[in-house]
């Protein structure tokens, strides 16, 4: 699948190129680059240039249809594998030579007066239409009832859902979104009576468990008592049986008495909890969660007040990524242990329990003794204890409440549709609202006012705002310079509308050169306006979703699995991140830092023993150099493997095009691919060698493959082998298995080669050396330039489409010795990030 995911993916870059390489090569006329001429003449010239590129194709300077020639050149040239070190007696000095000379000729790129940067106009994606429409409305959320459930998910596009091809709209869009925002405003602007607060009382004998099943009555989900409900399984969820909804749509104040008991109680390895981890507990209101940490045997009150939707439901749970340790990972299983614990530390009580086991009625097969359903009622494992709750509500301090009197005032009418409605559209459509461009729904309030009221119509009115085009679209022509930055700097950091603090900041001009930009940058991150950013940002340039697109086989690796590890890898690289910004860490070191930050279940994954018995992220410097970075993370080595195993090239083209920012030349398409015979090749070096022996294939394999080799001695989740383990499937093998002793075969075990040699004729003998050869000056500023252009990706929309304000962003960032907040700020302002 993950081969197929490639190929589709150099298909389509291979049409792209094959028409622009058309246009370009039948428009522009040769000339006499002479160190380009000198050095790579003899192979990019004549009637059959090697790879379909010929020196003609650069032309006289770097224009907009050959920038991409020129920049390619370049990667290509800074990292070495042109000219190729095997075929030519090039120095490295003649290397650093021919790329200063094609950077120039970038930089001089020219560049009219009206030669302005455009980008596409988009739809705001899912997440920035729920903030979007929250910090319009004033509100925390777009509410507790799920208003937002019927939106088509976003499409993803390398990643990025904030790309414009894949942000388009239709009128379906549009039948949703007005369905969704009709949610959200009335449970934001209510209609009617105020209704008087009702106060419940929930004891325990109310609380009630959620069924994973069509069988009520089974209790392994939980433990009841006289005084309380206990967490058992925690895939339930639990629930008050006298408040199964909110009846009316208000503030509710909620207490909930409950205790964590039996942490520490059987040992860590076992239940799959961590004896350094507290027990939790959750809160659920739709999809707005509150998770509250409880105490030891010490009755907790948690009282908190929310602002709830009708119709929603208020649920309870127990997170927690263990209890799944023993059989194939079902919880029920866990049960087994108070057998093995009462049998070890209780004998009167394992006899009494033994004794009381009879056979089932009907007959049929006994259960043997050890059976998880006998033990069942002596289960300790940590949990939660629930001892009841009170709710009381609905609340108002005032009549209308204050975040529609903020809105709408006390009571609208349809007169003064115009002064309401106007400062609601400035903060939705994130500009001043032009004279008569409210007229038309001022008109639409008037015309429904007689059939449905001030109040009804005004909602309405309101809508009809946050369905406009001026909201769903990020329009980059639409309004002033100030406002257009300022949108695109708050979508940038928080991807939500711009508050007046970002409009006054602008104005004041705190964003107006590099090093006011520097500043404000510095600001978004230490008040943690920036947070939405340093947590979609990585997960979108890591292209964290696919951690699970193939997952590990979960027979080889339940560890992975049963605890649930894709969510610590993806946290790993989060965390990883976010200090980064947070030290102003060199860009360069975010790829090879002998660090990264990991937990007691990471740790068993990387094979070390020195951390914490928790789930708590912590600093970590790995001492054997393999590990550390961007480069060693298992988000990274587990995405681009198999369920069963992992390929050199999947990963080589993932450091490629993340890290690296270089594509993947296409293969010609008049070369038919044929599957080479593989089947006498032992080792994954081997397999592939024999699949590019056809020099068609081995030219482009010989750039790409260096890449990959060097994680080879990662296995799917990331954990280090020394050596591939192959299970025996030849029939020849099989036959000699007899019927009367099916005894498995023993694996074959086949030695790693980590090795390779890139064409500059660099080479490492494994990830030690590669990490090493990562370190260089070209693949460090290779490494900024990718990241710099991830950055104008996720700000934009769209790739950048002038190779020579990149060069300027790297420049910039190189007189700061590539800081991560000094690099962020030179993309900012960027016109590349500023215009249109």
């Amino acid at each position: 699948m993950r081969s197929l995911f490639y190929s589709n993916r150099i298909a389509k870059a291979f049409v792209a190129l094959s028409l622009v390489l058309f246009v370009s090569y039948s428009t522009v006329s040769a000339t006499d680059h002479a160190i380009l001429q000198q050095h790579c003449g003899k192979c990019h010239t004549g009637e059959e240039p090697e790879g379909g590129f010929h020196l003609e194709l650069l032309g006289d300077g770097v224009t907009a249809e050959s920038q991409e020639y020129w920049q390619a050149s370049m990667d290509y040239v800074s990292l070495g594998d042109m000219p190729p070190s095997e075929e030519s007696n090039v120095t490295d000095a003649d290397r650093l030579q021919i790329a200063e000379y094609i950077r120039e000729m970038i930089l001089k790129q020219s560049r009219t007066p009206n030669d302005r940067f455009r980008y596409p106009t988009r739809r705001l994606n899912n997440r920035e239409f729920a903030n979007s429409i929250s910090d319009a409305l004033g509100i925390e959320d777009p509410g507790t009832h799920f208003p937002l459930g019927n939106l088509l998910g976003d499409t993803l596009h390398d990643g990025f859902d904030t790309n414009g091809d894949a942000l388009g709209i239709s009128e379906y869009h549009l039948e949703q979104y007005v369905e969704s925002v009709r949610k959200v405003v009335d449970a934001t602007v209510l209609s009617g009576e105020q209704s008087p607060p009702q106060h419940y009382d929930v004891p325990a004998r109310l609380l009630r468990m959620s069924s994973l099943g069509q069988r009520t009555t089974r209790q392994e989900s939980a433990i009841r008592n006289e005084d309380s409900l206990e967490f058992r399984d925690m895939r339930v969820r639990m629930y008050f049986d006298n408040f199964r909804e909110v009846p009316v749509t208000g503030y509710y104040r909620i207490k909930i008495r409950a205790t964590g008991i039996d942490r520490g109680y059987y040992d860590s390895a076992e239940t799959g909890v961590y004896d350094g981890d507290p027990i939790s507990l959750a809160i659920h209101f739709g999809d707005r969660k509150r998770t509250y940490e409880l105490p030891d045997n010490e009755v907790m009150e948690i009282e908190l007040t929310e602002w709830l939707a009708k119709g929603t439901r208020v649920e309870l749970s127990y997170p927690t990524d263990g209890l799944r340790n023993r059989g194939n990972g079902n919880f029920k299983f866990q049960q087994s242990i108070a057998h093995d614990h009462i049998k070890e530390h209780d004998p009167d009580l394992y006899a009494k329990v033994v004794a009381s086991i009879k056979p089932k009625r009907g007959g049929g097969r006994v259960l043997s003794v050890s059976h998880w359903s006998h033990w069942v009622d002596y289960w300790r494992g940590p949990r939660p204890r629930v001892y009841g709750a009170e709710i009381d509500g609905p609340i108002y301090q005032t009549w209308p409440p204050k975040r529609q009197f903020s809105l709408v005032g006390e009571s609208p009418i349809s007169g003064d549709a115009e002064a309401i409605l106007t400062p609601i559209a400035e903060r939705a459509w994130r500009r001043k609202v032009r004279e008569g461009e409210l007229d038309p729904i001022v008109r639409l309030v008037h015309d429904l006012q007689p059939d449905i009221g001030d109040l009804e119509a005004m909602k309405e009115g309101i809508v009809a705002i946050f369905v406009s085009p001026s909201f769903l679209l990020i329009n980059p022509e639409d309004g002033s310079p100030a406002e257009r930055f300022a949108t695109k700097l708050a979508y940038f950091f928080e991807s939500t509308l711009p508050s007046e603090r970002v409009h006054s900041s602008i104005a004041a001009g705190k964003a107006d050169d590099f090093d006011a930009l520097c500043d404000s940058v510095a600001r978004y991150f230490t008040s943690g306006h920036a947070d939405e950013f340093l947590i979609e940002f990585p997960h979108a340039w890591l292209q964290l979703d696919r951690i699970n697109f193939m997952a590990p086989d979960p027979d080889r690796y339940p560890h992975y699995h049963r605890k649930d590890v894709s969510a610590d890898m993806i946290a790993e690289a989060k965390h990883f991140f976010r200090h980064a910004v947070e030290t102003n860490m060199s860009v360069p070191e975010m790829l090879t830092a002998n660090y990264s930050f990991i937990n007691a279940d990471l740790a068993k994954v990387y094979g070390v023993d020195d951390v914490p018995e928790d789930s708590k992220l912590r600093k970590y410097e790995f001492a054997d150099h393999r590990r550390g970075g961007l480069l060693g993370m298992a988000a990274f080595l587990t995405l681009t493997a198999d369920t069963m195993g992992t390929s050199p090239i999947h990963r080589a083209v993932y450091v490629m095009e993340n890290f690296m920012g270089i594509h993947p030349a296409p293969p010609p398409g008049d070369v038919e691919i044929q599957e080479p015979d593989v089947r006498q090749a032992k080792t994954i070096k081997e397999i592939l060698k024999a699949h590019v022996a056809q020099e068609t294939c081995a030219s482009c394999h010989r750039s790409i493959d260096p890449y990959g080799y060097a994680f080879e001695n990662f296995d799917p989740v990331g954990a280090w082998r020394d050596q591939y383990v192959q299970s025996v499937t030849e029939p020849e093998r099989e036959a000699k298995v007899t019927n009367k002793s099916r005894k498995t075969a023993p694996p074959i075990q086949l030695p790693i080669d980590a090795s390779a040699t890139f064409r500059n004729g660099k080479a490492y003998d494994d990830i030690v050396g590669f990490r090493k050869l990562m370190q260089s000056k070209a693949n460090q500023e290779q490494f900024v330039r990718c990241f710099i252009k991830k950055l104008l990706i996720y700000a934009n929309g769209t790739e950048p489409q002038n190779a020579a304000e990149v060069e300027k962003i790297l420049l910039k960032s190189a007189e700061h010795d590539y800081r991560i907040v000094e690099t962020i700020a030179a993309v900012l302002d960027s016109p590349l990030f500023r215009e249109p």
